[in-house]
């Protein structure tokens, strides 16, 4: 689901249990031959996570490994400083932990550790909280934490460094293995920091990102990869690294029923969000008029006015009527009881300057244009609040893309549909009914349902790739396998899956967390608490989409709590309308940056560029998503040239904070 189809809530009056949250970013080096890493390189690294964390700074060497740390503050303690080592337990030894995320259930599990016999300095930090328990519970640690995290722990006793995310994907964390060291940090500049030149563009990848338009776990950058959600690696001080998963889907169910299923689904919620409003600053809710963000607010004002609070609420205004949902905001926020307000999300400065800067920050292109309002949208709320929580994942958890019911179709219907004729079918309207029948026809052709995701997913056509001159190997129709396609014998289960573990993980909450944070601003997201993502994944489809309808259930539960005309509404994609920008005001841009050589740079063909931006231009074909990729390409190619050039040449390992960077007019 698209975050920026939200606007902000805004809690002022409320206090509430003081915690140790860490909203930051994080970094480190083990050193594989037993000297201490470069504190250069390790300076490099933490100037790039700043952004994430403002507010304080940390850096700690024990032995090989060196750790840093970028503090946005949720609450003002002195205890709140990372690294965070074990310094104060005599039992914990060599230890030390950064971390990026919540703990929800940290309390919980502070009684449990001591009841064990462990020792706290701090009253209610969640940090210490990791110490102790990898002392405990050392590689089950992982399983018991509830919440969305990416930390790294180092254990000096037993020389090893542990890395570990949230199940489904909220945190990032990067990392490199050299035939020396082992780097990892919170976004792809702070990794690239730690070595000495720029890796080689790995062409799997670009691949990959012209298909899908985002990357899978290996970067566009050759030995930069991202941990997997739901996983731990283990990196030995001697060099040898295991990963593995902690967490898996459950599988689904083949008898359940609706009986009770809408009570519990509301409990969970309710559940969900009152963790997460735990926090002593303002907090914010991105709310919308669509039926995620709605429950969600609806949810959190209903606890705070149990307190006697009552929420504030900021909803976004968009510059065209036709992406404009703020009405049906409004009319959310009059039926919870919240004091109104109305925000503009505009950009503060030229659009391609946003790009650069958000390119900069995380070192890898997206072919989702909503990470600009969402970044707009950022920007606006952090002047209030520090937390907003969100809708996000809803989509894939409660069944709520028009695809999982086109691939149902398929596997029913396949041979008719594929007989239509599809280049009768005009594609100039990405809207409308004809474009999402041919898109439908064009799914059709391939036999297999993956094949068939995979066309409806698709960013680039492998005839359109091959165009570019990117070399796709094999001589089949669509020579890209989806990966880790999950074979289910219910095609709608397999493509639900495929989504939680791939394109919200990859895509959505990707940009969800690049572009908040590239403003300070933690997002926190109730719809992707475990129980409930575990529950959504267990129910059959038939009960999350009674009478294939979207979000079926979740409209059932949010009928007890927001106006019908909100769960009855049809869902609105949130979106700028950059297509049109695309024909108008920043054709000229987009015309300088495509006919650059930038492209040429990375072995693609400028030819069907050109002819795709005329097609577009003369209103023939929407190529918006195609040529909003492609820009992102010719901008990360800029990055990549400036940072080259900005990197040190004398050996060491230093590269430049990004606010030295020079911009490419």
């Amino acid at each position: 689901m698209y975050f920026i189809r939200h606007s902000v809530l805004v809690i002022r009056s409320f206090s509430l249990l003081r915690l140790d949250y860490r909203v930051c970013g994080i970094a480190g080096i083990l050193r594989f031959d037993g000297s201490s890493p470069d504190a250069r390189a390790l300076a490099g690294m933490l100037a790039q996570v700043r952004h994430r964390g403002p507010d304080d700074q940390g850096t700690a060497t024990l032995g090989p490994c060196s750790l840093a740390h970028a503090r946005l503050s949720i609450l003002d303690l002195a205890d709140g400083h990372q690294p965070m080592d074990a310094s104060g337990c005599a039992t914990c030894g060599d230890l030390a932990v950064v971390f990026n995320g919540e703990i929800y259930n940290h309390r919980d599990l502070r009684k449990q550790l001591e009841s064990h016999g462990h020792r706290f300095r701090t009253d209610h930090s969640d940090t210490e909280v990791l110490l102790h328990g990898w002392r405990q519970w050392g590689l089950q640690l992982p399983n018991r934490l509830e919440g969305m995290f990416a930390l790294a722990l180092w254990d000096g006793r037993d020389r090893k460094l542990m890395l570990t995310r949230d199940r489904t994907g909220k945190k990032p964390l990067y990392w490199h293995r050299g035939p020396r060291q082992f780097a990892f940090a919170s976004v792809i500049p702070s990794v690239v920091a730690s070595l000495p030149d720029m890796p080689a563009v790995n062409r799997q990848s670009l691949g990959l990102f012209l298909r899908l338009g985002y990357t899978g776990h290996q970067t566009l950058l050759d030995g930069i990869e991202e941990l997997p959600a739901g996983h731990r690696m283990i990196v030995s001080a001697d060099g040898r690294t295991q990963c593995e998963a902690y967490w898996q889907l459950p599988p689904p169910s083949r008898s359940s029923t609706s009986v009770m299923l809408t009570e519990g689904l509301l409990e969970l919620l309710d559940d969900a969000v009152g963790k997460r409003l735990e926090a002593d600053v303002p907090l914010g809710c991105f709310l919308s008029g669509g039926i995620d963000s709605s429950i969600v607010a609806a949810l959190a004002q209903r606890r705070l006015a149990r307190q006697g609070g009552q929420l504030r609420t900021f909803c976004v205004r968009m510059p065209d009527s036709a992406y404009d949902e703020s009405n049906a905001a409004a009319t959310v926020a009059r039926h919870i009881g919240s004091q109104h307000t109305v925000l503009d999300a505009r950009p503060e400065a030229p659009i391609m300057d946003d790009l650069r800067k958000l390119m900069a920050i995380y070192g890898e292109p997206t072919a989702d244009s909503s990470i600009l309002p969402t970044y707009w949208l950022s920007v606006a709320a952090r002047r209030h609040v520090k937390v907003a929580l969100s809708g996000d994942g809803g989509d894939e958890t409660f069944g709520g893309y028009d695809r999982y019911r086109a691939i149902r179709l398929l596997a029913r219907h396949r041979q008719w549909v594929s007989r239509l004729p599809v280049l009768l079918l005009p594609q100039s309207n990405p809207k409308s009914a004809f474009t999402r029948l041919r898109r439908l026809v064009e799914a059709a052709t391939p036999q297999q349902p993956a094949r068939q995701y995979q066309s409806m997913m698709r960013l680039f056509s492998t005839a359109q790739i091959r165009q570019l001159g990117l070399d796709l190997g094999g001589n089949g129709q669509d020579d890209l396998p989806m990966p880790d396609w999950p074979e289910h014998e219910n095609v709608v289960i397999s493509a639900m899956r495929w989504d939680l573990t791939h394109y919200l993980p990859m895509d959505v909450l990707r940009k969800v967390d690049r572009a908040s944070m590239a403003a300070a601003l933690e997002v926190r997201c109730p719809l992707l608490d475990t129980a409930v993502v575990e529950l959504a994944m267990h129910v059959p489809p038939e009960l999350l989409m009674p009478g294939n309808k979207p979000k079926g259930l979740l409209r059932q539960v949010a009928a007890k709590r927001v106006p019908a005309e909100i769960v009855n509404r049809p869902k609105q994609g949130f979106a700028l309308p950059i297509g049109r920008w695309f024909g108008g005001e920043l054709r000229l841009p987009l015309e300088q940056h495509l006919g650059s050589g930038d492209l040429e740079s990375l072995g693609l063909s400028a030819l069907p560029v050109r002819q795709w931006l005329l097609e577009h231009v003369r209103g023939e074909v929407d190529h918006t998503h195609r040529l909003f990729a492609l820009l992102q390409l010719t901008l990360w190619v800029q990055w990549l040239s400036e940072t080259s050039r900005a990197m040190p040449r004398d050996g060491s390992t230093a590269a430049p904070s990004v606010s030295t960077m020079p911009a490419k007019g």
